[in-house]
Parts: C-alpha cells; sequence; structure tokens
C-alpha cells in the first residue's frame, strides 16, 4: 500500500510532465487528444518508465490516463516498489479495465516535488488530484474532505 505521507503534487516540469499536462488539460475525447495519449505514451517509453499492475486502492489512483503524483519510497519497503527505496517515482494512470489498473513508473529529479497530500486534509488520497490541478476527474474522497474541498 503506498502511504499518503510519501505522496506528492507531481509539479510537471520535465518533458514527461508537460505531456501529461498537455494530455490532462483537454476535456474530451477527441482526435486531438488522442494524439496527445500517444505522444504520451511514447514519452514513458522514451524514458524507460516500467509497468506494475494493481487496483486503483492499491495504487491510489483515479482519473483516467495521464493522472499523476509522486512517490517517495520510503527505506525498507517491501512489495513492488523494493527495488526504488529511497527514490522519487513518477506514478502514472496509463490503462484500466473493471478491477485492473495499469500505471507507468519512473524515477524523477527533486524538482519535480510538490506539496505533500497530507497538506489537503484527512480522506482518500484518490480525491486530492481535483484540488491540487483542478482537473475534472473522480472524486474518492470522505464526506469531510468533500465538504472541505466544496467550502473553499
Amino acid at each position: 500500500m503506498i502511504e499518503i505521507e510519501n505522496m506528492f503534487e507531481d509539479l510537471r516540469r520535465d518533458q514527461v510532465g508537460h505531456a501529461i499536462t498537455a494530455l490532462r488539460s483537454k476535456k474530451i475525447w477527441n482526435l486531438e487528444k488522442y494524439e496527445l495519449r500517444d505522444r504520451l505514451f511514447q514519452a514513458l517509453e522514451r524514458h524507460n518508465y516500467s509497468k506494475i499492475a494493481g487496483t486503483r486502492a492499491q495504487l491510489c489512483m483515479s482519473g483516467g490516463i495521464g493522472f499523476s503524483y509522486l512517490y517517495l519510497v520510503p527505506a525498507g519497503k517491501k512489495g513492488r516498489f523494493s527495488e526504488y527505496s529511497r527514490k522519487l517515482l513518477r506514478l502514472v494512470y496509463y490503462a484500466s479495465a473493471k478491477n485492473y489498473l495499469e500505471i507507468r513508473v519512473g524515477e524523477v529529479e527533486n524538482t519535480q516535488k510538490g506539496r505533500c497530500f497530507t497538506v489537503f486534509g484527512q480522506g482518500d488520497p484518490r480525491g486530492y488530484f481535483s484540488k491540487v490541478y483542478g482537473e475534472a476527474g473522480y472524486l474518492v474522497a470522505s464526506d469531510r474532505a468533500i465538504d472541505e474541498m466544496a467550502n473553499s
């Protein structure tokens, strides 16, 4: 499981980040957005992002293709992220099916790291990206977090 205190806002200031921002800025899926998706996939491949699969709950992911956040892997982490101990990773939503989620993972520079997700309060971290980026998407947060977002 991914710990909220190790999840950070993705500032998207590198080549992959710019591709994510371009894709996420389009609201509807049209020819242009599909082309931007393909460019993002190519950028992920060029920068050697590796594949990881799991569920939305395990990976704290929702919001569709291109959603991303940074994860600072704690020392001694076991499981799928153990090889990345003490590294800052960008996790990018890549594809999904009914109960399956595929992401791409790549190491990034510390300059990409924004605010820790704990600054957004309590609740399910999968809902925080709408506060971070103002993007349309799923809001999977506690009732308290939803109330806080409505009042801010």
